[in-house]
């Protein structure tokens, strides 16, 4: 019997591949590892909606800076900052889905005066009052706190702009707040 080989007890052992222990540990990493991806990934995707507002805070300082120039006050857009219907457009669930920054509204016809355009869909609905020189800027609602607010007295015409959506569908408002007496943007549940 030349061709045939008999391997012992301890050959065999080593040869058979990987255990069902060794299996379920790898197992268990590419678990670890893909939720650990999961949990960044989505952190980016609400980091990368929240840059919107900034972008669209520029957007709205220029064209109020511009009407300002013209006129020597800034455009009342919106009726308020707190309510659901003073923001624009029009969502019942803003930072869910893209939106055109176009429709219905709060101040549709305003927001079309003031020449706003988005550079494409937005996440985020929007808000903007303003005011005369000594007048109050309007309050910030119970979503927001900002402790810098100037008083009345210290103001020339003013302008607050507000937006919000629940950028990582957790049920709460992103809120994001800037005012043309400030050289900043405010958030909260960001």
């Amino acid at each position: 019997m030349q061709g045939l080989q008999f391997r012992n007890s301890a050959q065999r052992g080593s040869s058979r591949g990987f255990s069902m222990v060794e299996m379920l540990a790898v197992v268990a990493m590419i678990g670890i590892l893909a939720a650990l991806a999961t949990a960044s990934v989505r952190k980016y995707v609400a980091y990368s909606k929240s840059t919107e507002a900034g972008g669209m805070f520029m957007n709205i300082k220029l064209q109020q800076e511009a009407y300002y120039t013209d006129t020597q006050t800034y455009l009342n857009v919106s009726s308020g900052l707190t309510a659901a219907a003073s923001f624009y457009p029009a969502n019942p669930t803003p930072g869910q889905a893209k939106m055109n920054f176009a429709g219905t509204g709060d101040g549709q016809a305003n927001w079309q005066m003031l020449g706003v355009k988005a550079d494409g869909p937005v996440y985020l609905v929007y808000a903007c009052t303003a005011g005369a020189a000594g007048t109050t800027p309007t309050a910030t609602g119970s979503d927001i706190t900002v402790a810098s607010w100037p008083s009345a007295a210290a103001l020339k015409p003013w302008y607050v702009v507000k937006a919000r959506g629940d950028l990582d569908a957790d049920g709460v408002n992103s809120v994001f707040i800037s005012a043309s007496f400030v050289n900043e943007t405010f958030s909260a549940n960001n």
